[in-house]
């Protein structure tokens, strides 16, 4: 790049595996140099990792539940990433009396967190001291009108989350839109806005856990309405898709380490989605096991999961094996 513009680009994709893989090629070629705040430094202030890669880009995903849907590649337990998303760890979200006071130097303890996604959309919290259900009310919106532009739900608390020293919420806004079908049927398109994403490390485990939740929302549409609800096309964008610096030797390779490339391994996307698992393959190796791991004694009493939380994992467990919900 040898201006100062972001580069703005737009993906499309059939399904979130070969989205990754564009994306990742995408910010790899394209992205712009830029620092971010988590660069490594040594003891002399000199940086140790190299500027990341970054640029503005809207994907599309026409079917984000058509298989493969779960890429070779992860970064973390997509089941026990599911079941947060979910609202298994909404417990864990401290009052806002707490953050203010974290602004002014309080640190939180472990495993207490400032927020989680579910929680903002579900339980945001109010000036007033309550909490407000953004998504139920987008719910009902969609259901009464399903062409509105007004189903929508922030995450963003103005007043408090630019001043806090914990991270804030990169997951920014979710929209929900309902097409109508010539047989009366709903088409849930659903669209986020991101203001920071690790592509490499993030985005797809992102995307699968969000649209699974997904569908309980067309269920909950399908049950307002009285319409049938399928789920149609995924959109995000983020302000800033980056591939960090301290990654590139898993994306780019390094010589001297004996790692390959990225683009080695998956050399296309054709490539990549071929390595990639099919829902229910993934839903009984990983998703399942890491969800029953969830409620053994020892991570119970790690997450202190409340018996209403261990009925949430429960629940999406049981829906899982009995085919209601697909992984």
């Amino acid at each position: 790049m040898t201006n100062s513009n972001l580069p703005t680009r737009h993906i499309v994709a059939e399904n979130i595996p070969q989205a990754l893989w564009r994306a990742i090629k995408t910010v790899w070629t394209d992205g712009l140099p830029m620092r971010t705040q988590y660069d490594r430094q040594n003891e002399a202030g000199q940086y140790i990792d190299p500027p990341s890669r970054d640029a503005r880009v809207l994907i599309e995903v026409k079917d984000p539940f058509s298989d493969p849907r779960y890429s070779p590649i992860s970064f973390c337990e997509r089941g026990a990433y599911i079941a947060e998303i979910m609202g298994a760890k909404d417990h864990l979200v401290v009052p806002t009396s707490i953050l203010r006071q974290v602004i002014d130097g309080k640190e939180l303890e472990a495993k207490q967190w400032p927020y989680t996604y579910h929680q903002r959309l579900v339980a945001h919290p109010e000036s007033s001291g309550g909490s407000f259900n953004q998504l139920a009310r987008a719910i009902e919106l969609v259901a009464q009108i399903p062409y509105t532009r007004r189903a929508i739900c922030t995450t963003a608390v103005p007043n408090l989350d630019p001043f806090l020293t914990e991270d804030m919420p990169c997951l920014r806004e979710l929209q929900l839109r309902c097409v109508e079908n010539e047989d009366g049927s709903l088409n849930l398109n659903a669209t986020t806005m991101w203001r920071s994403r690790d592509l490499y490390k993030a985005w797809s485990d992102n995307v699968i856990a969000i649209t699974f939740w997904l569908q309980i929302v067309a269920q909950e549409i399908a049950a307002i309405s009285g319409r049938p609800v399928k789920l149609g096309s995924y959109a995000d964008f983020s302000c800033s898709l980056h591939i960090y610096g301290q990654d590139f030797g898993l994306v780019g390779g390094d010589q001297a380490k004996g790692l390959a490339s990225f683009f080695d391994a998956f050399p296309t996307d054709e490539a990549f989605v071929n390595r990639s698992l099919a829902s229910e393959v993934a839903r009984d190796l990983e998703v399942i096991p890491q969800l029953e791991e969830l409620l053994t004694p020892e991570k119970i009493t790690e997450w202190r999961f409340p018996p209403e939380k261990q009925s949430t994992i429960k629940t999406i467990i049981d829906r899982l094996k009995t085919g209601q919900l697909r992984a």
